[in-house]
């Protein structure tokens, strides 16, 4: 089985396996598996109908769960690879409905879960209203924020404010000099908006007057919206929780989607509570499966 180096040039396979085969995580998007390709080393391989990626995860080979019509032959084809190779046969991102199976199949595996990794699923429609006590923090800042900034506006990206958005970006402070993903992570957002197009994703930014003080970049898959960018400039208060509304109204606006992921909190304690503030239905475990050989 040969593994090939995820680039643009996949979108179209990389998107059609994840369309066809929705999940709700992440880790099954055709951005995201671009975006972090360089960062997670990611290759991909295909048999008879079904993909599964290799990434360089924290310092160690891994892959995914196999997506495809064949999710047994791809596991024993990807158990030779391993045995020929002399390489462990680690499985990522392993959720709790594909679980059972790799452990009727491996019964001598072994497998935990990092609660730092596990995804943030939304119903949206709750996310749009913030109707009701518990979603009043989230409310009351946008609230503020509308208050303080009248004039302030949300529009679609399009080539006339990218070069702009750039700039903002370049500009963006998050301690990024004090953690290598946080800096991979801007890099990665500029590389966003320099090849919006080939990536295929919905863009919005809020601006007030000329000064642009955040963006979104997100895709739909399946039933769900993947927020796979969100960057705002602090300093304005509640412009967070008003770009993340804004975004959602202007992009899962449709019957189509009824779940939003914001991916997970990393362990980050202020971005975990920020997430938890908006009540998801579900925290979507993600394990790693260690096979023997």
């Amino acid at each position: 089985m040969e593994f090939k180096k995820v680039t643009f040039d996949d979108y179209e396979i990389i998107n059609a396996f994840y369309q066809n085969y929705p999940a709700r995580q992440c880790d099954r998007s055709t951005a995201a598996t671009i975006m972090w390709r360089n960062y997670y080393d990611n290759h991909y391989a295909v048999y008879d109908g079904t993909i599964t990626f290799s990434s360089n995860f924290t310092g160690e080979i891994c892959f995914t769960y196999p997506i495809g019509r064949n999710v047994d032959g791809m596991l024993d084809e990807l158990h030779k690879h391993c045995v020929e190779n002399n390489i462990p046969m680690t499985l990522c991102g392993v959720n709790k409905a594909e679980l059972p199976f790799i452990l009727a199949k491996y019964p001598e595996c072994n497998y935990s879960a990092d609660r730092d990794w596990f995804d943030y699923l939304y119903e949206k429609e709750p996310m749009m209203l913030l109707a009701g006590r518990k979603y009043g923090t989230p409310r009351n800042h946008i609230n503020k924020f509308k208050k303080l900034y009248p004039d302030y506006s949300f529009d679609v990206i399009d080539d006339s404010v990218t070069d702009k958005l750039i700039e903002f970006t370049k500009s963006f402070s998050f301690n990024s000099e004090k953690d290598e993903s946080a800096m991979k992570e801007l890099e990665m957002c500029i590389e966003v908006l320099e090849n919006r197009k080939k990536y295929n994703m919905h863009g919005g930014y809020l601006h007030i007057g000329d000064k642009i003080i955040g963006y979104s970049f997100g895709e739909i898959i399946g039933d769900t919206l993947f927020v796979h960018i969100e960057k705002a400039d602090v300093s304005f208060s509640g412009a967070y929780q008003m770009l993340t509304n804004s975004f959602l109204k202007t992009f899962a606006a449709d019957d189509s989607v009824r779940y939003v992921n914001r991916e997970e909190d990393c362990g980050d304690e202020g971005l975990r509570k920020s997430k938890l503030s908006y009540h998801p239905v579900e925290l979507i475990e993600k394990n790693m499966v260690e096979i023997p050989l």
